[in-house]
């Protein structure tokens, strides 16, 4: 399996898609620092709990969009790790070698997520850094615990997306993988939207229909209560007040313990399929 995982970290570390990301992102943070320069500097006259309430937007927004760019490279990376070599024939050698078809699936897996998860890691230190050297304390406080664990939380993301992606790419089409697992995503996202909105409608019919379409679409794919909950652990006071609740890119509540383990097992789940789905494939 080791020697899958190393080819595949080359593989990636070859693709245009990981070169685009990586200047664009470059470019995000140039755009998103000097922001958080005029920003900060317009909040110094403004009242304490004010200016900290505005500082977790300007998180808010930072971490947000590194979600959507770390989602969109978790599925374009994943979607054709296996049916792009499937179709060029290339496990016709491959499997000619003492090699299992588990160790294909679990090898492109687990190379993937090593280029992933330290992009995730640059990405958020660096939002996180941004605005503690422009915030020049104005910022809401921010332990070092919480970074940490809305960081870890964090890294189930690409792990996620890339578990689904893998098993699409063991059962259709590279371009059929990437559309159902795109569409998938922003189903999960809207959801997300229509949950947090719940929170704020009066009309106890309606709120109640909004809150059961988010917690439809969470079961169905939960990359948003993944965002929710590394929000939610980041921006929760030790009071309990969490400054991220009056936004569309916050959380009504903290995603539970439950929803958490959920993840884990929807993950391993769709592992397992993709692992049974190579074996069975008439390659």
């Amino acid at each position: 399996m080791s020697t899958i995982i190393r080819l595949t970290f080359i593989e990636i570390r070859k693709k245009k898609i990981l070169y685009l990301t990586l200047g664009l992102t470059a470019i995000f943070l140039i755009l998103y620092a000097t922001a958080l320069n005029f920003a900060y500097d317009s909040l110094e006259i403004q009242e304490p709990f004010i200016r900290a309430t505005i500082s977790s937007q300007l998180i808010s927004m930072g971490i947000y969009a590194m979600v959507f760019i770390v989602s969109f490279l978790s599925i374009f990376s994943s979607v054709g790790a296996i049916s792009t070599e499937v179709d060029n024939g290339t496990y016709d050698a491959i499997l000619a070698k003492p090699i299992k078809r588990y160790e294909i699936v679990l090898g492109k897996y687990i190379g993937i997520l090593l280029v992933l998860i330290p992009y995730v890691t640059f990405f958020y230190l660096s939002i996180i850094g941004f605005n503690i050297f422009f915030g020049k304390g104005m910022i809401v406080n921010l332990p070092f615990n919480s970074i940490l664990k809305s960081l870890l939380t964090l890294y189930l993301l690409p792990i996620l997306l890339t578990s689904i992606g893998i098993f699409f790419s063991c059962s259709m089409s590279t371009m059929a993988s990437g559309i159902t697992l795109l569409i998938m995503y922003f189903f999960g996202m809207i959801g997300g939207f229509l949950e947090q909105m719940s929170g704020v409608i009066t009309v106890e019919a309606t709120k109640q229909a909004l809150s059961n379409i988010g917690i439809i679409t969470s079961l169905i794919i939960p990359s948003d209560i993944i965002y929710k909950k590394a929000s939610s652990v980041l921006f929760t006071t030790s009071s309990g007040l969490n400054l991220s609740i009056g936004s569309l890119m916050g959380a009504k509540t903290q995603p539970s313990s439950a929803m958490m383990i959920y993840i884990i097992i929807y993950i391993i789940a769709m592992l397992i399929l993709a692992v049974r789905k190579f074996q069975k494939r008439d390659l």
